[in-house]
């Protein structure tokens, strides 16, 4: 793993009278300021660290073994002196986080995109990513037309969701989807015929299976626990799994420098246990979101494929991340058909992305994470066996040019060449020879800015500091206010253009 092979160093900020730090393995025995406040940090640990990793002073809320990580309660003081403990890998606040968007206004002259038409190839035909696992880590799926548990391609695997308000990730969860995000990519991954798709499936991968993992709730809310549970989850079941798709972005609400934190390095733990990680470059333009900085992730951007040529979508991420360029692949994320529930918050609040036959149109890096992630299950299933970086690089080598390097290695296809690799023109086909580890260590937990930050952020009982504006689907611009710092980038909903400021 990139990240978390690397050292760390950190300077911490005292708050107050610090007592001795005891780690034991036993029960929690209450240190540091008699009437000091509790608070919820994530806490990331060296490999080989026994987990739950028991701190005395602070008690441990939940542990996720397989991608090194625990949440604690404890004083600022016990915060800040665990930051210098040698099996500790950083501290971060457990960030809460909405999936968010914004509806903008405008006409009805775009027709949209079918995903399987713009691929070509066996895109959405019949027994494309038969035999792969896509595990969508999402707001969870309802059953529609296009995709339903009774067609067997449909499994519910665990609901994260309810972990920050005091409930327990189960696999007996609420996995239908209130909020309306991941119904609508569940259909662009593995969707079936629907009426308006015409000859073909509406998702790029029909045969292939979809597994719920739902760490948002009804109202688009998640925090950072909620989504390391998920992804713990997907490591631990890593051998019926093939791929991830993480299509949430969150720009770090610290530093702009790019390195490890806690997020990244469950994502490396993911890909070690063998699956993919498909992952959104984000939605802001000139920055990549977390986790698709991760050299490791396959890292897709978003592309406008309804012009006489594709573009690079003007919203989409993008960056080079300590010697790597992100992203890796761009995929059609401009005005995108497919299958929504009209019962959900985003179904019923942008009844412009309604379209013919009662499909609906989404756009941004999200819809296209989506659609790599079923060109990559389209890949898997004529490749079984092949390794997360293998896929990685098929795609990256199979992808068309495109002006520009915000593209990455370009556009992915279905074509021949891409299903089998024919991209000769790339100096770097995994796109992870150029990591520079130094600058990677230099940013890594952003080289202890978060400690100085733990010293302004407690008050109030909570990390108010640094929690997500939940911005709402309302009539806007894609303009730099029109996300809040450390927004999930959930894309756009409308049938309408892009808008001047593009």
């Amino acid at each position: 793993m990139l990240g978390r092979r690397l050292s760390w160093a950190i300077v911490a900020t005292t708050l107050g009278v610090v007592a001795p730090l005891l780690f034991s393995g036993g029960s929690t025995a209450v240190a540091g300021p008699a009437r000091a406040p509790s608070m919820n940090a994530i806490v990331t640990l060296r490999p080989g660290t026994p987990i739950p990793f028991r701190i005395r002073g602070a008690k441990v809320i939940d542990s996720f073994p397989r991608v090194g990580a625990e949440m604690i309660a404890a004083s600022p003081a016990i915060v800040t002196v665990l930051t210098h403990n040698s099996r500790v890998l950083g501290v971060s606040p457990n960030w809460q986080g909405h999936v968010t968007g914004f509806r903008d206004g405008g006409g009805t002259d775009h027709a949209g995109v079918l995903a399987p038409q713009a691929l070509g190839g066996e895109a959405g035909q019949p027994g494309t990513g038969a035999g792969v696992t896509v595990a969508l880590l999402d707001t969870g799926v309802n059953d529609t037309p296009a995709l339903n548990r009774a067609s067997g391609r449909l499994i519910d695997g665990v609901d994260t969701s309810a972990l920050s308000s005091g409930g327990v990730a189960s696999t007996d969860g609420t996995f239908t989807d209130g909020y309306g995000h991941g119904t609508f990519l569940a259909s662009l991954i593995a969707g079936g015929p629907v009426p308006g798709s015409g000859d073909t499936a509406i998702g790029v991968a029909p045969a292939a299976h979809i597994v719920v993992v739902k760490v948002a709730d009804s109202t688009g809310q998640t925090s950072l626990e909620q989504v390391l549970a998920g992804l713990n989850w997907v490591a631990d079941n890593a051998d019926s799994i093939q791929i991830v798709n993480l299509s949430l972005a969150m720009n770090r609400p610290t530093a702009p420098e790019y390195g490890a934190d806690p997020l990244n390095a469950a994502v490396e733990d993911v890909r070690a246990a063998g699956v993919l990680v498909v992952a959104a470059a984000g939605n802001t333009p000139g920055e990549v979101g977390d986790p698709g900085l991760d050299p490791q992730s396959l890292t897709v951007g978003a592309a406008d494929v309804e012009g006489w040529w594709p573009t690079v979508a003007p919203f989409s991420g993008s960056g080079v991340v300590d010697g790597v360029t992100k992203p890796d692949v761009v995929a059609p994320g401009v005005h995108i058909l497919g299958v929504e529930d009209p019962d959900t918050e985003i179904g019923q609040d942008n009844p412009l992305a309604w379209d013919r036959d009662g499909l609906f149109k989404g756009s941004g890096t999200s819809e296209a994470t989506a659609v790599t992630s079923g060109v990559a299950a389209a890949y898997l299933s004529d490749h079984p066996g092949s390794s997360p970086l293998e896929v990685k690089t098929a795609l990256r080598t199979g992808a068309q040019s495109l002006w520009g390097w915000r593209s990455g290695a370009g556009l992915v296809t279905m074509s021949d060449g891409g299903r089998r690799g024919g991209h000769q023109g790339l100096s770097d086909p995994t796109g992870e020879a150029g990591f520079d580890p130094v600058a990677w260590q230099a940013n890594s937990w952003l080289g202890g800015a978060w400690v100085n930050w733990l010293a302004s952020s407690w008050s109030a009982g909570s990390w108010s500091a640094s929690s997500w504006s939940a911005s709402s689907w309302s009539a806007g611009s894609w303009s730099a206010s029109s996300w809040s710092a450390g927004s999930w980038s959930a894309g756009s909903w409308s049938d309408a253009g892009w808008g001047s400021d593009g």
